[in-house]
């Protein structure tokens, strides 16, 4: 039975420049290594829309062992060296992943739908051990249904992280970051939601969105 396909989250903070060009330029000749890894099936680019001067790549790998292989190679030391100028002494977070399709909150067309928005907010939702099961359950039965009525959301994603499966990636597609906070967060039924959830979080985290992202290698 072959391993299921991963999604990975990289965020890569550029060093403060005038032109969104030089950052969408610097990083070209690290990708250009990255995507002649073997088991990369497709990566998207976007900017962090709380930081301008941070990408957040979205890659799908074949399996995690694909992923590993990729920074235990000669590659990734390429791969280092080119990216440096446009980080300036800042680091890469890597450690983020997550299984696709295990079950219908985690499937391919869900994330599918998502990638497709303006805006995408990406929240690691930490919750409080032993309630992992029923945080699906109250996604299924409250905030699920709200998400999917007409709220502004296009559509959402959610799976546990591999590094620690007590914590959930959630992925919600928005047409604008102005959808999501100034019309559905001052609406009842997103407190409806808070209240659903208040008993299952260990701590509410601020939630940063992608903007303008767009497909740079392979597709889904």
């Amino acid at each position: 039975m072959s391993s299921p396909h991963v999604i990975q989250f990289i965020h890569v903070p550029h060093r403060p420049v005038h032109s969104d060009d030089e950052i969408n330029k610097d990083p070209a000749p690290a990708l250009s290594i990255l995507f002649q890894t073997h088991g990369l099936i497709t990566a998207w680019q976007g900017r962090r829309h709380e930081d301008r001067y941070t990408q957040i790549w979205m890659l799908i790998w074949q399996n995690l062992a694909s992923s590993h292989a990729f920074f235990a190679s000669p590659a990734y030391r390429q791969f280092h060296n080119e990216v440096q100028p446009a980080l300036n002494g800042r680091s890469i977070h890597w450690q983020q992943h997550a299984i696709l399709g295990t079950s219908d909150l985690d499937s391919l067309d869900r994330l599918a739908a998502v990638v497709k928005a303006p805006a995408i907010e990406v929240a690691l939702t930490k919750v409080i051990e032993g309630r992992v099961s029923g945080y699906y359950v109250v996604f299924r039965s409250t905030i699920g249904p709200v998400l999917d009525g007409k709220e502004g959301c296009g559509g959402w994603w959610i799976g546990p992280q591999m590094e620690n499966p007590q914590h959930q990636i959630l992925l919600e597609s928005w047409r604008s970051v102005d959808a999501h906070h100034d019309e559905f967060q001052k609406r009842p039924t997103f407190q409806k939601c808070i209240v659903a959830l208040s008993d299952i979080y260990r701590q509410y985290v601020t939630p940063t969105h992608i903007a303008e992202l767009k497909p740079v290698f392979g597709s889904l």
